[in-house]
């Protein structure tokens, strides 16, 4: 099987960033909880306290969308495909684990233009649609096209 990496990106760098967003999300959800936690305390003075903390909900709330940003930009979409005789296997980074798909259950595969990379590129089966992570090798997507198109009778294109 020949295997084809779309984007440029190593494993371990996108680990290490999600991990860091993780880390932060924890770090803000924590100094979110303990100032709620102060103004639940009575004070001496029977005022309430002022101490809720809007930076930290704002961190929390941006730590998350980053979060969620990495699950379904990166996490959940392929980076690589290795073309066989009689099937493609689609390979994620981390938790998926390789996609197998049989060339007779390929519906369609077609390359989405983006503005600033070449695009990303969607699998139909029979069952599903697969997205592919953007990438900026626009020759690495056609060639593969092309090939899959010599080998399979389905329609390519570009939207």
């Amino acid at each position: 099987m020949e295997l084809e990496t779309l984007d440029e990106f190593p494993v371990w760098s996108i680990d290490i960033i999600a991990v860091v967003i993780a880390v932060a999300f924890l770090i803000a959800l924590f100094f979110l909880i303990r100032s709620l936690r102060l103004i639940d305390r009575p004070s001496k003075t029977h005022r309430r306290s002022s101490r809720f903390s809007r930076p930290s909900l704002i961190f929390v709330i941006a730590t998350a969308l980053a979060l969620w940003f990495m699950a379904t930009s990166m996490f959940y979409r392929f980076h690589a495909r290795a073309i066989g005789a009689d099937r493609i296997e689609l390979i994620y980074f981390w938790p998926p684990p390789p996609e197998t798909i049989q060339k007779a259950d390929l519906v369609d595969i077609r390359v989405i233009p983006a503005n600033r990379t070449c695009g990303h590129m969607i699998v139909t089966t029979r069952e599903k649609t697969l997205r592919s992570v953007n990438f900026k090798k626009c020759t690495v997507a056609q060639e593969i096209l092309e090939k899959l198109s010599q080998h399979a009778n389905m329609k390519t294109g570009q939207e």
